[in-house]
Protein backbone atom coordinates (compact mmCIF):
# COMPACT_ATOMS: atom_id res chain seq x y z
CA UNK A 1 0.00 0.00 0.00
CA UNK A 2 2.94 2.03 0.55
CA UNK A 3 4.78 1.84 -2.48
CA UNK A 4 0.90 2.05 -4.41
CA UNK A 5 0.73 5.76 -2.21
CA UNK A 6 4.35 6.92 -2.79
CA UNK A 7 3.71 6.01 -6.79
CA UNK A 8 0.74 8.12 -6.74
CA UNK A 9 2.03 10.96 -5.21
CA UNK A 10 5.45 10.82 -7.53
CA UNK A 11 2.63 11.06 -10.71
CA UNK A 12 0.63 13.32 -9.48
CA UNK A 13 3.82 15.76 -8.62
CA UNK A 14 5.10 14.73 -12.34
CA UNK A 15 1.74 15.82 -13.90
CA UNK A 16 2.16 19.78 -12.76
CA UNK A 17 0.81 21.88 -9.73
CA UNK A 18 4.48 20.32 -8.16
CA UNK A 19 5.30 23.83 -7.25
CA UNK A 20 1.85 24.22 -4.97
CA UNK A 21 2.35 20.83 -2.92
CA UNK A 22 3.78 20.98 0.15
CA UNK A 23 6.61 18.62 0.86
CA UNK A 24 5.02 16.86 3.57
CA UNK A 25 7.89 15.65 5.56
CA UNK A 26 6.83 16.67 9.52
CA UNK A 27 8.61 13.15 10.41
CA UNK A 28 11.50 14.33 9.49
CA UNK A 29 13.47 15.76 12.96
CA UNK A 30 13.34 19.46 13.28
CA UNK A 31 11.60 19.52 10.31
CA UNK A 32 10.79 23.21 8.35
CA UNK A 33 9.57 24.32 4.97
CA UNK A 34 10.05 27.47 3.59
CA UNK A 35 8.49 27.21 0.54
CA UNK A 36 7.76 23.85 -1.62
CA UNK A 37 11.22 24.02 -2.93
CA UNK A 38 13.40 24.00 -0.16
CA UNK A 39 13.01 22.33 3.47
CA UNK A 40 15.44 21.81 6.02
CA UNK A 41 15.61 19.49 8.93
CA UNK A 42 18.04 17.49 11.57
CA UNK A 43 19.45 13.87 10.17
CA UNK A 44 17.25 11.60 8.57
CA UNK A 45 17.13 7.94 9.13
CA UNK A 46 17.96 5.44 6.73
CA UNK A 47 14.24 4.69 6.78
CA UNK A 48 12.94 7.90 5.77
CA UNK A 49 15.26 8.56 2.86
CA UNK A 50 12.23 6.80 0.62
CA UNK A 51 9.60 9.29 1.72
CA UNK A 52 11.79 12.30 1.29
CA UNK A 53 12.11 11.49 -2.57
CA UNK A 54 8.54 10.47 -2.76
CA UNK A 55 7.66 14.02 -1.47
CA UNK A 56 9.19 15.19 -4.52
CA UNK A 57 12.44 16.22 -2.96
CA UNK A 58 15.18 16.03 -6.00
CA UNK A 59 18.51 17.05 -4.48
CA UNK A 60 19.69 16.67 -0.82
CA UNK A 61 22.68 18.85 1.07
CA UNK A 62 24.12 16.98 4.41
CA UNK A 63 26.05 19.47 6.43
CA UNK A 64 26.77 16.90 9.25
CA UNK A 65 30.30 15.97 9.85
CA UNK A 66 31.04 12.16 9.27
CA UNK A 67 32.23 11.56 13.52
CA UNK A 68 28.26 12.99 14.34
CA UNK A 69 26.02 10.78 15.87
CA UNK A 70 23.20 9.17 13.22
CA UNK A 71 25.71 10.28 10.34
CA UNK A 72 26.13 7.06 8.23
CA UNK A 73 29.00 7.02 5.92
CA UNK A 74 26.76 5.30 3.13
CA UNK A 75 24.30 8.25 2.84
CA UNK A 76 25.12 9.79 -0.36
CA UNK A 77 24.99 6.28 -2.16
CA UNK A 78 21.04 5.93 -0.70
CA UNK A 79 19.90 9.18 -1.41
CA UNK A 80 21.69 8.66 -5.33
CA UNK A 81 19.77 5.27 -5.29
CA UNK A 82 16.88 6.78 -5.46
CA UNK A 83 17.44 9.24 -7.98
CA UNK A 84 18.19 12.40 -5.96
CA UNK A 85 21.07 14.18 -6.35
CA UNK A 86 23.70 14.60 -3.07
CA UNK A 87 26.31 17.19 -2.30
CA UNK A 88 28.19 16.41 1.59
CA UNK A 89 29.41 19.02 2.81
CA UNK A 90 30.85 18.03 6.32
CA UNK A 91 30.40 21.97 8.71
CA UNK A 92 32.71 21.57 11.63
CA UNK A 93 30.27 22.19 14.89
CA UNK A 94 33.01 24.41 16.31
CA UNK A 95 34.27 26.38 13.12
CA UNK A 96 32.02 27.06 10.32
CA UNK A 97 33.79 28.56 7.69
CA UNK A 98 33.62 30.90 4.28
CA UNK A 99 34.69 28.43 2.69
CA UNK A 100 32.07 26.01 3.90
CA UNK A 101 29.25 28.50 3.29
CA UNK A 102 30.61 29.16 -0.58
CA UNK A 103 30.52 25.35 -1.34
CA UNK A 104 26.97 25.30 0.23
CA UNK A 105 26.20 28.62 -2.09
CA UNK A 106 27.37 26.28 -5.08
CA UNK A 107 25.27 23.24 -4.17
CA UNK A 108 22.40 25.86 -4.13
CA UNK A 109 22.93 27.05 -7.26
CA UNK A 110 23.92 23.93 -8.68
CA UNK A 111 20.08 22.62 -7.72
CA UNK A 112 18.01 26.36 -8.10
CA UNK A 113 15.76 24.25 -10.69
CA UNK A 114 14.89 21.65 -7.85
CA UNK A 115 13.28 20.24 -4.63
CA UNK A 116 16.33 20.58 -2.19
CA UNK A 117 16.12 18.84 1.04
CA UNK A 118 19.18 20.69 3.36
CA UNK A 119 20.03 18.32 6.46
CA UNK A 120 22.13 18.32 9.73
CA UNK A 121 22.09 16.45 12.71
CA UNK A 122 19.62 18.75 14.52
CA UNK A 123 18.79 21.58 11.99
CA UNK A 124 21.04 24.09 13.17
CA UNK A 125 23.75 23.84 10.48
CA UNK A 126 21.00 23.36 7.96
CA UNK A 127 18.51 26.60 9.20
CA UNK A 128 21.78 28.79 9.32
CA UNK A 129 23.38 28.30 6.23
CA UNK A 130 19.80 28.19 4.52
CA UNK A 131 19.17 31.86 6.28
CA UNK A 132 22.30 32.87 4.97
CA UNK A 133 21.34 31.62 1.65
CA UNK A 134 18.17 33.43 1.52
CA UNK A 135 19.41 36.76 2.52
CA UNK A 136 22.39 36.69 -0.12
CA UNK A 137 20.94 34.60 -2.86
CA UNK A 138 17.48 34.16 -2.11
CA UNK A 139 15.64 37.31 -2.44
CA UNK A 140 15.14 38.04 1.54
CA UNK A 141 17.72 40.28 1.96
CA UNK A 142 16.37 43.69 2.86
CA UNK A 143 13.44 45.03 5.24
CA UNK A 144 10.39 42.75 6.22
CA UNK A 145 11.68 39.24 4.33
CA UNK A 146 14.94 39.69 6.35
CA UNK A 147 13.36 39.67 9.60
CA UNK A 148 10.63 37.20 8.89
CA UNK A 149 14.16 34.92 7.59
CA UNK A 150 15.81 35.61 10.40
CA UNK A 151 12.41 34.91 12.91
CA UNK A 152 12.63 31.58 10.92
CA UNK A 153 16.34 31.24 11.97
CA UNK A 154 15.52 31.36 15.64
CA UNK A 155 12.76 29.28 16.10
CA UNK A 156 13.91 26.41 14.43
CA UNK A 157 17.14 26.79 16.77
CA UNK A 158 14.91 27.56 19.99
CA UNK A 159 13.47 23.81 19.07
CA UNK A 160 16.94 22.78 19.94
CA UNK A 161 17.21 22.88 23.84
CA UNK A 162 20.47 24.30 24.58
CA UNK A 163 21.06 25.75 20.96
CA UNK A 164 19.48 28.52 21.15
CA UNK A 165 21.27 30.78 18.90
CA UNK A 166 21.64 33.59 21.39
CA UNK A 167 23.90 30.86 23.21
CA UNK A 168 26.37 29.65 20.72
CA UNK A 169 28.61 32.99 20.17
CA UNK A 170 30.32 30.67 17.13
CA UNK A 171 27.61 30.53 15.32
CA UNK A 172 25.67 34.23 16.23
CA UNK A 173 29.52 35.64 15.20
CA UNK A 174 29.71 33.53 12.02
CA UNK A 175 26.12 34.43 11.13
CA UNK A 176 26.71 37.79 11.64
CA UNK A 177 29.83 38.55 9.76
CA UNK A 178 28.06 36.66 6.42
CA UNK A 179 24.86 37.97 6.40
CA UNK A 180 26.44 41.15 5.89
CA UNK A 181 29.02 40.00 3.38
CA UNK A 182 28.58 41.06 -0.36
Amino acid sequence: MRRFTAVLLSLALCMGGRAEEPLGLLELFNYYEYSPSLASSGQPTRDQLPAIAAAGIEAVINLVPVDSPDAYAEEGELVRALALDYRHIPIAWEKPTEADLKAFFAAMQAFRDKRVLVHCYANARASAFVYLWRVRHGGDGAGRARTEAWDTLVRIWDWNAGYELRNVPTWSSFISRASSAP
